[in-house]
């Protein structure tokens, strides 16, 4: 758990994101800040970094100001963060999609190396449901989605929590299946 990524992504958000939502790149580039490596810069990393700054630091002055700045720019151009939402939930999907198919055949024959990448990888599917409860997504694409978990659910195999014991009184089970177990 790296609390000052977490931090440093929100600070990105609060002085990029207009940008970035006024660009046609899906994954903005950020690079690196005050030494650590920062991830691409999307609607979905920000939600995911909100979720986990909501619960390990709700109070920071970070927080505030990125979730104020996504505020006031969604409220001013609301059209592109809808068709950004899009453009990252059906990649994202196609990703998932992906992972799933590799994984879940290597599952069947019994070569599990690439299982051990699933907790790295289930970070696309709680993206996925991050987007799709903040903004209103494509049928064809939430469609998408279902079967891909009932594929999961197939194979999947209830278990622990697969990221940062912090992080478990936020993802409860019968909403984060997923993040409970493995294939």
């Amino acid at each position: 758990m790296n609390l000052q990524l977490d931090l440093t992504i929100a600070k990105v958000i609060h002085e990029q994101f207009d940008d970035y939502l006024q660009s046609e790149v899906l994954f903005w580039p950020v690079g690196t800040v005050n030494g650590l490596q920062l991830p691409q810069l999307t609607i979905g990393t920000w939600l995911e970094t909100e979720w986990r700054l909501a619960l390990l630091s709700p109070n920071a002055p970070e927080l505030a100001e990125a979730r104020a700045t996504v505020r006031k720019v969604r409220g001013r151009i609301g059209e592109p963060y809808e068709l950004k939402s899009h453009r990252e939930f059906k990649s994202r999907n196609d990703s998932w999609t992906t992972f799933l198919d590799e994984a879940l055949e290597k599952a069947a024959s019994g070569n599990s190396d690439s299982l051990s990448r699933y907790a790295s990888a289930v970070h696309n599917r709680f993206k996925l449901e991050l987007l799709k409860n903040d903004a209103l997504q494509l049928q064809n694409q939430l469609q998408r989605l279902n079967t891909l978990d009932m594929r999961l659910k197939a194979r999947f195999r209830t278990g622990n929590f697969v990221w940062e014991p912090e992080l478990q009184s936020a993802a409860p089970k019968e909403i984060y299946w997923w993040l409970w177990g493995n294939l």
